[in-house]
């Protein structure tokens, strides 16, 4: 089971090397390398394995290709980049400040301008009032996850700078499955329909909307609350420049990004157990209290 397994994973590594997809019809080899696994008598059980390693080695290939071919269709025709299109989709993630405006992704579900393809999963931009003429004038935290909106934005096939070392953002959204980024265009047909879609990704984005708000509120332009907010709920638009320059000449970036999110999640949990403990005790009570002692237990480990 295991060579099988990473057999084929290694076919799916083939097709990552590969600088253009194969066409579909490749695929009718699969049965063909089962045949000889068939044929073999039973004595040749060595080569038997050797043609089924083979064979998942093509599966993980011809999969990996299935599904690339599959996102890739999935794509904004060139003919209405740039074209006003009017949609009706949830905002399905948490809105990112940035220095123009907020971004966020936003998953349509019906578009409402005729014979306009457009894919299911976009990142969408507001400007902030003020920074281009056609920027939507609406206040800032307009908008939130799991809120249904008819917008009206115009949309370009994602692209990205192709500087060495640098980020590949075409690689990165096509592994999102984003396929199209844009602005929202300033129209009056702009309206929320629904404050809520109730599935569980929309609802787990609304609580970190509001864990963030929480932040906001009680930690307010501290320093150290962009490095908090990105820890607890992996939200790290707040972290200032001289902050990642420090985390990167340190090497803690990891932190932010991956590591840190592991991290709180062990400390909370640990948090939460001693605390439901301790308060039940009533001499470790009176020795220490039970959110101090909860928050010994979280230091200790992270």
């Amino acid at each position: 089971m295991r060579s099988a397994i990473l057999a084929f994973v290694m076919g799916v590594w083939c097709l990552q090397q590969m600088q253009q997809l194969p066409d579909w019809y490749w695929a009718i080899l699969l049965p063909l390398m089962l045949l000889p696994f068939w044929l073999l008598p039973r004595r040749l059980q060595p080569g038997k394995k050797l043609f089924l390693l083979i064979f998942c080695a093509g599966l993980g290939f011809f999969w990996a290709t299935f599904v690339a071919q599959l996102r890739l269709s999935n794509a904004l025709p060139h003919e209405w980049e740039g074209q006003d299109i009017q949609l009706i989709g949830v905002v399905a993630s948490l809105p990112q400040i940035q220095e123009r405006g907020e971004r966020f992704l936003f998953d349509v579900e019906q578009v409402e301008t005729d014979d306009a393809p457009v894919p299911q999963r976009i990142t969408i931009t507001r400007y902030f009032a003020g920074y281009r003429d056609s920027a939507p004038r609406l206040t800032t935290g307009e908008f939130h996850p799991g809120e249904r909106w008819r917008l009206t934005v115009r949309l370009k096939q994602p692209h990205g700078s192709y500087n060495p070392q640098g980020f590949d953002f075409e690689a990165w959204a096509l592994e999102r499955n984003i396929r199209a980024t844009g602005y929202i265009r300033k129209c009056p047909d702009n309206s929320r329909l629904q404050q809520l879609v109730y599935r569980p990704a929309y609802l787990v984005e609304r609580v970190r909307e509001q864990v963030r708000q929480r932040f906001q509120s009680v930690l307010k332009n501290a320093p150290y609350a962009g490095v908090l907010r990105a820890l607890v709920i992996g939200d790290d638009d707040a972290i200032s420049d001289t902050d990642w320059e420090i985390f990167r000449r340190t090497g803690v970036v990891h932190l932010m990004s991956i590591s840190g999110l592991h991290v709180t999640m062990v400390a909370g949990l640990a948090f939460a157990l001693v605390f439901a403990l301790w308060r039940r005790v009533e001499w470790l009570a009176l020795h220490m209290p039970a959110r101090k002692a909860a928050a010994l237990s979280g230091l200790v480990a992270a």
